[in-house]
C-alpha cells in the first residue's frame, strides 16, 4: 500500500502549528473560565403575606426596621409588615407599591454589613439568614468573629468571593438559595409523623441521636431525647418560643441553660445540656435524674424540662422509638 507523505518542509512546520493552536485554545479557555461565574446566582425570592412563617420574612422585618420602618421580627408576614413594606417601596420610588418583596425591592432593602457593623438590625437579618444554612448563631445584632466565619464559609460554599462582608451578591444567595433547612419554615411546615417529616427535621433527629450516642446514651435515652425535642420544637432548631426559649429543646438562657444563648441553638450542645453533660450549664439533665431509667419516659423528660404538661411528651414515644431504631 502506498502512503502519501507530506514534503519535509510541511512536516517540519506541523509541530509548530499544533503548538500554536494548543496555546491559543488554552488561552481562550482560560479567559472563558475567568469570565464565567462559579455558578449561576440564585434568584431574589418572592416574599409576601400569606406564606408560612419563614426566615426570609424575618430578615425582611429586621431590614425594614433598619431602614426606619419598625417591624416586629417574628417571621410572620402580616398586615403590619405589608403596610411598612409598601411605605418603604413608595419612599424609594419602587413600582408597583404592592407590599411584595421581589427582585425590584430586595436589592434596595438589603444593607451591606461586616465585622464591627453598627447597624444591629441589618446584622440580625444576616444572622437569621446564615442560620437558615446551619450557622447556629444567636441573632443578637453583633457582627463578631463567629458571624464573620459563618459568612466566609457560606461564601465559599456558594462560590462567592470570601470577603466576610454580606454584600449584595451574598444577600442574594442568602435570601434566594435553598429553603430546605430554614428552621423557621421547618416549624411552620414540618410533619408530625414519620412519613411527613421534612429534611430539616430528619437532619435534626440525626444530630440529636448522634450527640446522645456520643454521650453513651442508651436506647431509652435516645427515645426520651427525641420525644422531648418533638414536643418542644417539632425537631426544628428555632430561635423563638416562650419568653427566651431557644432551639430544639427550648432551653432558656435566663434559666442558666446556655450563657449568651449560643449553646441553646447548637444541636449538639443543646442535646448535651438536656442529657446533663454540657459544660454550658449546671442545670441537672437526664443522666442526673435519680432512677430516670425506671421512670415512664414522659416523666423522665419532664424531670429535665419542668414543663406545664408532664404527660405531653408521651404522645411522641412511638414515633421517637421508630426514629431511634431507624437512624
Amino acid at each position: 500500500m502506498t502512503r502519501t507523505t507530506l514534503p519535509a518542509r510541511a512536516r517540519a512546520g506541523r509541530p509548530a502549528l499544533a503548538a500554536t493552536v494548543v496555546a491559543l485554545l488554552v488561552s481562550v479557555l482560560a479567559v472563558m473560565a475567568a469570565a464565567a461565574p462559579a455558578q449561576a446566582a440564585s434568584a431574589w425570592p418572592i416574599t409576601k403575606a400569606g406564606q408560612p412563617r419563614n426566615n426570609n420574612a424575618m430578615a425582611l422585618q429586621y431590614l425594614l426596621t433598619a431602614r426606619g420602618y419598625p417591624t416586629t421580627a417574628d417571621g410572620v408576614f402580616g398586615s403590619g409588615t405589608t403596610t411598612n413594606l409598601k411605605s418603604f417601596q413608595s419612599a424609594q420610588g419602587i413600582s408597583p407599591v404592592d407590599g411584595v418583596a421581589g427582585s425590584g425591592t430586595w436589592p434596595r432593602l438589603v444593607i451591606a454589613v461586616s465585622q464591627g457593623s453598627a447597624e444591629a438590625n441589618a446584622v440580625k437579618a444576616a444572622q437569621t439568614q446564615l442560620n437558615k444554612y446551619g450557622a447556629n448563631l444567636i441573632v443578637d445584632g453583633v457582627f463578631g468573629a463567629g458571624t464573620r466565619a459563618s459568612v466566609v464559609q457560606f461564601q465559599a460554599n456558594r462560590g462567592l468571593s470570601q470577603t466576610g462582608t454580606v454584600d449584595l451578591a451574598t444577600w442574594q444567595e442568602l435570601l434566594g438559595w435553598s429553603q430546605t433547612y430554614d428552621q423557621t419554615l421547618c416549624y411552620s411546615t414540618g410533619g408530625t409523623s414519620i412519613s411527613t417529616l421534612i429534611p430539616a427535621q430528619v437532619d435534626n433527629v440525626q444530630r440529636i441521636l448522634s450527640a446522645t450516642r456520643g454521650a453513651g446514651g442508651n436506647r431509652n435515652a435516645q427515645i426520651i431525647a427525641l420525644m422531648t425535642a418533638m414536643q418542644e420544637s417539632r425537631f426544628c432548631n428555632i430561635q423563638f418560643g416562650d419568653r427566651d426559649s431557644l432551639g430544639l429543646f427550648q432551653q432558656r438562657s435566663s434559666q442558666g441553660w446556655c450563657s449568651g444563648g449560643v449553646a441553646c441553638v447548637n444541636p449538639t450542645y443543646a442535646t448535651q445540656g438536656f442529657l446533663g453533660i454540657s459544660a454550658y450549664t449546671s442545670n441537672p439533665g437526664l443522666f442526673d435524674i435519680s432512677g430516670w431509667e425506671s421512670m415512664s419516659k414522659t416523666l423522665a423528660a419532664d424531670a429535665v424540662q419542668r414543663s406545664c404538661c408532664p404527660n405531653a411528651y408521651a404522645q411522641w414515644e412511638s414515633m421517637a422509638t421508630t426514629l431511634a431504631d431507624t437512624y
